[in-house]
């Protein structure tokens, strides 16, 4: 018997616990208040962006290509069953 209560008790707290949590959760105040903070944060970020300075780009040429597998293959001693593919 004690049983019995014990576990109704226990899921009609689980289910009103799940009701109140939904009913918050989907009610206007809070979507209303969540798109404020949303649109807060938008506009704060957007007027932080614009305030950023732009830099020169200076990274053109940097990079420089060279033959070093070219170089590595001409150096490798060659093998005996590398001889046999190419033919």
């Amino acid at each position: 018997m004690m049983v019995k209560i014990k576990n109704s008790i226990s899921i009609g707290s689980f289910l009103i616990f799940i009701f109140l949590i939904s009913s918050f959760y989907f009610s206007e105040k809070n979507i209303k208040s969540t798109q404020k903070v949303r649109s807060f944060y938008l506009i704060n970020i957007n007027s932080k962006i614009k305030s950023l300075t732009l830099l020169k780009n200076d990274t053109s040429n940097i990079i420089e290509h060279s033959n070093d597998l070219n170089n590595f293959k001409k150096k490798r001693k060659k093998r005996f069953w590398e001889k046999l593919l190419t033919n």
